[in-house]
């Protein structure tokens, strides 16, 4: 799908680090359309829907998950899930709390888009060695749809989410 076949103007950007404009244009929060994934279900589930309804999406880990489940094991279920529905267009964010130096390891082994919160000379500092990979840094994390830990199939909870209308 290209941008311009999206209905309402949403944020977009692949795992891999594509450059779309700027979501502060759009408005932080309504742009992302973040969905929280806990697991590999939620994940294919969000990106079924997102594919059925032809809208974008942004996969966010729960806060600070970096740390509990570390940058290797999120980015994994992220790339099975975009593998089991390659049509998907998502954008994966991995929130690594206040850690820097967990957000300079997620950087090099993949992610794109993180939330990294704390010290704003850390973050920036943090954000320097992210231009270099082409990626971005956020302060905070969009708010999002947080189906909970325990939740299997939450394919109704992203339609309401994703197709308000």
């Amino acid at each position: 799908m290209r941008r311009s076949e999206v209905s309402e103007p949403i944020w977009i950007i692949c795992i891999l680090g594509h450059k779309l404009p700027s979501v502060f244009a759009l408005g932080y929060d309504y742009a992302m359309r973040a969905i929280i994934f806990h697991h590999l279900r939620q994940a294919e589930c969000a990106l079924a829907v997102s594919v059925a309804l032809r809208r974008p999406v942004s996969l966010l880990t729960a806060p600070g998950a970096a740390a509990y489940g570390g940058p290797g094991f999120y980015l994994a279920m992220v790339e099975l899930a975009r593998q089991r529905h390659p049509d998907a267009e998502v954008r994966a964010i991995l929130d690594c709390g206040d850690d820097g130096a967990m957000a300079q390891m997620a950087l090099h082994q993949g992610w794109r888009h993180l939330v990294l919160g704390g010290r704003g000379t850390v973050r920036e500092k943090v954000r320097q060695i992210a231009v270099t990979y082409g990626a971005d840094v956020l302060p905070r994390a969009p708010k999002a749809l947080d189906p909970g830990a325990d939740a299997m199939d939450i394919t109704s909870q992203c339609r309401s989410f994703l197709d308000p209308h």
